[in-house]
């Protein structure tokens, strides 16, 4: 791979609820291992945390918590940043070559207040966002998701 390179989001679990926060850890996010394998975020991976609640912003590394748990918990200095009950957006990126960016497609993590999966798939715009959830039942498919070249 030559040439230039795009940063572009990789993974994204959407509105997370944050169930614990533990400043005296050592840091780290801890992420339910289903939500992890489902957006391919990794162990120990850098990962992105949008604090919608309180409008915070900070990174981290993720770590997996207890299979079939339902626990988001911030861990460390995060913890001063983000309380149980926040909903977070937890993102990571990565670096696309030029060439290949219009086939790029992240992987979309859509959760409950329960951290349980709702659905996966693409993004819908804000002003799109409002009309499919008025005349839609269920979430569109990858195959709708629309490319913009060059972006």
């Amino acid at each position: 791979m030559t040439g230039p390179f795009r940063k572009l989001l990789s993974a994204k679990i959407h509105r997370a609820t944050v169930t614990g926060a533990d400043v005296d850890y050592e840091g780290s996010v801890t992420i339910p291992p289903e939500l992890l394998e489902a957006s391919g975020i990794c162990a120990y991976e850098s990962v992105h945390v949008w604090n919608v609640t309180r409008g915070t912003r900070l990174e981290t590394y993720a770590i997996p918590g207890t299979p079939g748990s339902n626990d988001v918990c911030m861990n460390g200095a995060a913890a001063h940043l983000v309380h149980p009950g926040d909903r977070v957006i937890l993102a990571t990126y990565t670096m696309v070559p030029e060439d290949k960016v219009a086939e790029h497609r992240p992987r979309l993590v859509f959760v409950d207040a329960e951290n349980q999966i709702k659905h996966l798939g693409p993004e819908i715009a804000g002003p799109q966002r409002r009309s499919a959830d008025e005349t839609a039942s269920t979430p569109q498919d990858d195959k709708a998701v629309q490319t913009a070249k060059g972006c």
